[in-house]
């Protein structure tokens, strides 16, 4: 399991306080989904996009066009380019099921037909691993696309959309289908080590509205070493990192023992300042901060209220999670935006990544 470290977030990309001989680590803030014109559905061209995210302090961009390569050589940046800001090529391979092909070397074909959407899953994340790539499943609920049952016998598929930000592929589930956080609580529970990511699916820049897919609605930030594709997709490959609605961390300390997290309330409530963020309306419950662990088939261990909290994997469960939940008044009742790290195990199952590079 990976070693005990204090990490520390300040703006942007952030310093991380290490014990032992590991290189100096910092956060960086990326978007692995997001579209230009090029996709055909989109309004605006690949320097406009890649501009909107340089200027607001993303540090990696993916522009994952439909069935089209985006090498990042191809891309004009803006003219006066931050040295902590990079694209990193990929594409969207889009059929009945829709997978980005995070930092691949060529096009991955997509033609690929099945009625068994497995067959379908797994041959894309063979495509995107036989071009050098990351395969990361998107927004399994968009036209109820995908169950577990679908998910959980592909090899070498280990991250998916926890969160995207568009408005219309049903994070929450309904009355027939479950969310995608309790998707995440089966496929952990049934075996599978697998990270949740979190995007915006950005489609407009032009125009601007809760049922308009602008971008800024949903990111990751990735512990690397570096600032470059390979360093990036390689951590997020092993899970060093977490993804957020909103939420900013300010304290992470994963171990094989547990968590200790606290929340940077400063930098969530000036990322609330956004027009484009969309928080989640609840119904009940109450103001401010709560820190939830959770274990096998979703169950919450423990609530801590507040902005920081630890807690210990418990002897009974194979792995444990962590969600950081804000909650604030608004004129139109109740919203919270989230944080979710990535799960720490017990039982071994990391051996299902190790293999990879």
């Amino acid at each position: 399991m990976r070693s005990v470290v204090s990490l520390v977030l300040l703006s942007g990309c952030c310093a991380i306080s290490l014990r032992g001989e590991e290189p100096a680590l910092k956060w960086y803030k990326g978007n692995t989904h997001a579209h230009t014109i090029l996709c055909g559905h989109a309004d605006s061209e690949p320097p406009a996009v890649a501009l909107w995210y340089h200027d607001r302090g993303y540090n990696f961009l993916c522009l994952s066009e439909h069935n089209k390569f985006i090498d990042p050589a191809s891309v004009e940046m803006p003219p006066n380019k931050r040295a902590d800001f990079i694209l990193i090529p990929g594409q969207e391979i889009t059929s009945s099921v829709h997978m980005t092909a995070l930092n691949v070397n060529r096009l991955v074909k997509w033609q690929f037909k099945s009625d068994n959407k497995f067959e379908i899953v797994q041959n894309y994340t063979d495509g995107t691993r036989e071009a050098s790539g990351l395969p990361i499943l998107n927004h399994p609920n968009f036209q109820w696309a995908l169950k577990a049952s679908d998910i959980l016998p592909v090899k070498n598929l280990h991250l998916f959309e926890l969160y995207n930000g568009h408005p219309v592929v049903y994070n929450d589930g309904d009355a027939t289908h479950p969310s995608t956080e309790m998707l995440w609580d089966k496929l952990l529970s049934d075996g599978l080590a697998i990270w949740g990511v979190s995007s915006d699916d950005m489609h407009d820049l032009k125009k601007w509205g809760p049922k308009i897919s602008n971008p800024g609605r949903g990111w990751v930030f990735v512990r690397s070493a570096e600032l470059t594709p390979k360093a990036i997709t390689q951590a997020m490959l092993k899970g060093d990192f977490y993804a957020s609605s909103g939420v900013v961390l300010k304290t992470l300390t994963p171990s094989s023992a547990g968590y200790a997290i606290e929340a940077d309330e400063p930098a969530t409530l000036k990322e609330l300042e956004s027009p484009v963020l969309i928080t989640k309306s609840v119904a009940g419950g109450a103001e401010g901060w709560r820190i939830e662990f959770s274990g096998t088939d979703g169950k919450v261990l423990q609530v801590i209220k507040g902005t920081k909290a630890s807690f210990a994997v418990p002897a009974d469960q194979p792995f444990m999670r962590c969600k950081i939940v804000f909650t604030r008044k608004t004129e139109t009742g109740l919203q919270e935006c989230s944080a979710w790290t990535q799960p720490v195990f017990t039982d071994g199952r990391l051996k299902q990544i190790e293999h990879l590079k």
